[in-house]
């Protein structure tokens, strides 16, 4: 009786050879600090069009002075009234959303100004947060019973100031900040570039000597400073150690997607305890042979 052969080890071997070539380095990045402004550009590239549309069309002059000229007086009193109402609102309508527009662009400037200055970590948010609420319930408690409108002053102050994003200033800030940043990608590419594989880190520099870390084995940790940071790129800190955890080798920072660079290089990791699991056995019955 002919044995049929089992094709299921040759299903499997090209999903083995995929999963070999995925773990077997990870390439990565690191970019200074004015990689964050990027909120900042494409704010200013996008609202560009949609504050030209809620800005009311510029009627020329000359055409308005002739209509004026040639339609009767009591004719243009009647349509003036009849448009008024209508033009009142659509123009209260733009205004709102410009100024809709002015505020999202204050506070996208805000985080990216934080993100750039200062590093705060997720304790120091979390008290913020906290710190913020109870003035707000302190705010109300002092309005509701004592009268006290202190914080309502504030609110109506910057309401009174009537903000309205303008466009062409959000355009000229991006067109201006996009020339250092692609800059900056660029350089970041050539002198920033890492490669780490199972036992070896590799920093490679243009004009520079690269830098590499001796093989052995490795303890990494991820640190993540700046909670802006990793909400405008996922980006933190990459910690390397000697095996025993006790020395820092290198500290790697600003590095994007930090997650997901962590999770490729724990199956690096992985793979390397696994060979060095292997030897250590093998070495072990070579000594009782």
């Amino acid at each position: 009786m002919a044995e049929v052969p089992e094709t299921k080890p040759e299903a499997e071997a090209p999903k083995k050879r995929r999963k070999d070539k995925e773990v077997h380095q990870v390439l990565f990045t690191t970019y200074p600090k004015l990689l964050f402004t990027w909120p900042v550009i494409v704010a200013g590239i996008l609202f560009f069009p949609l504050a030209y549309a809620l800005e009311p069309a510029d009627q020329p002059a000359e055409e308005a002075a002739a209509t004026t000229a040639e339609a009767p007086p009591d004719a243009a009193d009647a349509e003036e009234a009849l448009s008024s109402a209508g033009a009142e609102e659509q123009i209260t309508s733009r205004e709102w959303w410009l100024g809709f527009l002015g505020w999202i662009y204050i506070w996208i400037l805000i985080l990216v100004i934080l993100t750039l200055g200062v590093d705060i970590d997720r304790n120091q948010v979390a008290f913020w947060v906290i710190f913020v609420v109870a003035v707000w319930i302190l705010g109300q408690w002092l309005q509701d019973v004592r009268g006290f409108t202190f914080f309502g002053d504030i609110y109506n102050w910057f309401e009174s100031l009537r903000v309205q994003y303008d466009r062409s200033l959000g355009l000229a800030l991006s067109v201006l900040l996009l020339v250092p940043f692609v800059v900056m990608l660029g350089w970041a590419r050539i002198n920033n570039r890492w490669r780490i594989t199972h036992n070896e880190f590799e920093h490679y520099s243009f004009g520079k000597m690269d830098d590499s870390l001796g093989r052995g084995a490795k303890t990494i940790r991820t640190s993540f400073p700046d909670v802006f940071e990793l909400l405008l790129g996922l980006a933190g800190t990459l910690i390397v150690y000697n095996a025993t955890g006790t020395k820092e080798l290198r500290r790697i920072p600003h590095v994007m997607f930090l997650p997901l660079v962590r999770k490729r290089l724990n199956l690096i990791l992985e793979r390397t305890a696994i060979t060095t699991a292997q030897i250590e056995d093998s070495d072990e019955e070579d000594d009782e042979v």
